[in-house]
């Protein structure tokens, strides 16, 4: 959560003087600056019209919370009608948006965009295609068909949003040199064009979701693919969520660019495109903020978990996620059917819950996906005799999906591949009931959990039924000594997110380049 505008006592004591140490390396000639299609500020509108701001608590916001009495610059997109209302009407003449909801340091920017341009920036290209990319989610045989509105989505809509949002970037520097830290797949080409207006920036670009290997990358239209490319190797440093995306961004690279990129042999993970060098790096797991672990206690989460525990059988499976393609959930389903199948016995002493939050539905690919979940739960349920061990819930409730986290005997997540899965995360923190997990090795989590939990091929529905059964007939002792290393490291994480290293190690790295510039 935000502090209150001027309320400095949450920043970590112990790691202020190193945040003081680097901000003073950036406040004499350089201005810090966050580009983010979604930042920390937010605005609702009450009934009478009135604008109401409100911190946004995404990662987004959560990761940078330990630097709030340094002075950051964002630049964010304005999302909903009353974030452009206040673009509009609360700006000062620099354009920053007034709110005392962030701490008196921060200042926000919004890029405010024509409806029509945001809907071929975001609905056309952002949501689906480069998700869908980025996720191994299209059929190539079939899907995507990049044609002409396609094509005018991204001159008209991608393009010209990043262009806005580097522009932004340029504007808010004035006559100070940039360092800017600029995140996820939105904002592409805002490295490049930065770069072109300001050579000595110190420019990272993170990724929250995985990259492609060149197959899945080879969707994108070859000048696309290029663009992208080039302007992301405009960047000092690009983190990733595991080492298994720098392997596939290199393979891109070369692929698309040829001899223009220079892989290093003798120095892990850099290359240069040009005479311009870019290392690569996995980025810190994004586990949320310690006070995630308060909303266990609220009354309303406290309700859903009494109605959770009311059940008397032997074994929860649970599933907590958005409806996504690449979250692979018809092929949990299906493994948990067959582990049912092959004990019958077990018919009354497991179940599966699923906390789903479906995708947008006028996007087919989502309405699929969902139908085929229904449909899988459907054949199932109809061979249990009345007692129903798959059950779903579509809401998307928040308080719901924590009760479902805090008490899960089995966690399964087994996306195609994926960055970092907040459920992974939250549920080690908050289960209560020494919980397991089982997850897809191809997912950046498992590198992380590798050593703790029970890891399966994302298309292999034997191995999942297999890791069921062994997880419901194995003993407390092993469930406790898997639960009890799966939550020391996501706590170990969680004291490093919480003060601040993560965020500290990338300004360290970006100090020392402009130093040398």
């Amino acid at each position: 959560m935000a502090h209150a505008s001027g309320d400095k006592s949450q920043t970590d004591k112990g790691s202020a003087p190193m945040f003081g140490d680097i901000a003073r390396q950036f406040e004499d000639s350089r201005k810090l600056i966050i580009a983010a299609n979604r930042g920390p500020l937010s605005f609702t509108e009450a009934h009478a019209g009135e604008l109401i701001p409100r911190p946004d608590w995404t990662r987004g916001y959560e990761q940078f919370e330990p630097l709030s009495n340094i002075d950051i610059s964002w630049v964010t997109g304005a999302i909903s009608a009353a974030d452009r209302a206040a673009a509009d009407s609360l700006s000062d003449s620099d354009g920053l948006v007034q709110n005392d909801v962030l701490p008196d340091a921060w200042t926000t920017r919004f890029v405010s965009m024509p409806r029509r341009v945001h809907h071929r920036f975001y609905n056309v290209i952002c949501n689906p295609l480069l998700w869908f990319m980025l996720h191994r989610s299209w059929s190539p045989t079939f899907t995507p068909n990049i044609a002409k509105d396609e094509h005018d989505a991204w001159e008209r809509g991608y393009k010209t949003v990043n262009e806005s949002f580097a522009m932004a970037v340029v504007d808010l520097a004035g006559d100070d040199e940039i360092t800017l830290l600029c995140r996820d797949y939105q904002l592409m080409l805002v490295p490049g064009i930065v770069r072109s207006k300001r050579p000595s920036a110190a420019i990272h670009q993170s990724f929250e979701t995985p990259w492609p290997w060149p197959s899945d990358f080879e969707v994108l239209p070859t000048g696309w693919r290029q663009e992208l490319l080039m302007s992301l190797l405009a960047s000092d440093v690009i983190s990733f969520p595991s080492s298994r995306d720098i392997d596939a961004f290199v393979a891109c690279a070369v692929s698309a660019l040829g001899d223009r990129v220079h892989v290093d042999v003798e120095v892990p993970n850099l290359l240069s495109f040009g005479n311009h060098p870019v290392q690569l790096a996995v980025s810190a797991p994004a586990v949320r903020s310690s006070k995630f672990k308060k909303i266990t206690n609220l009354e309303t989460t406290q309700r859903a978990i009494s109605r959770l525990d009311e059940w008397d059988g032997k074994h929860t499976f649970i599933t907590v996620d958005r409806a996504e393609p690449h979250k692979n959930i018809v092929r949990s389903i299906n493994a948990f059917g067959e582990l049912l199948r092959r004990n019958s016995e077990l018919n009354e002493q497991v179940r599966f819950l699923l906390f789903i939050t479906p995708g947008p539905s006028h996007i087919s690919a989502y309405k699929r996906l969902m139908d085929e979940i229904r449909r899988s739960i459907r054949r199932i349920n109809d061979k249990s005799n009345g007692t129903n061990p798959v059950q779903i819930r579509e809401d998307g409730n928040f308080s719901r999906a924590v009760a479902a986290l805090a008490t899960y005997d089995t966690l399964v997540s087994v996306p195609l591949v994926d960055g970092i899965g907040r459920s992974v995360l939250d549920g080690a923190l908050i289960n209560s009931k020494q919980g397991n997990m089982i997850l897809s090795e191809s997912s950046a989590v498992a590198d992380f959990l590798a050593n703790n939990a029970s890891l399966v091929g994302f298309s292999d529905t034997e191995a999942m039924t297999v890791a069921m059964s062994d997880a419901v007939s194995e003993t407390s002792a092993i469930r406790s000594a898997k639960s009890s290393s799966i939550r020391d490291a996501v706590e170990k994480a969680l004291t490093a997110s919480d003060n601040g290293l993560p965020v500290l190690e990338i300004l360290e790295r970006l100090a020392t380049i402009a130093s040398n510039r």
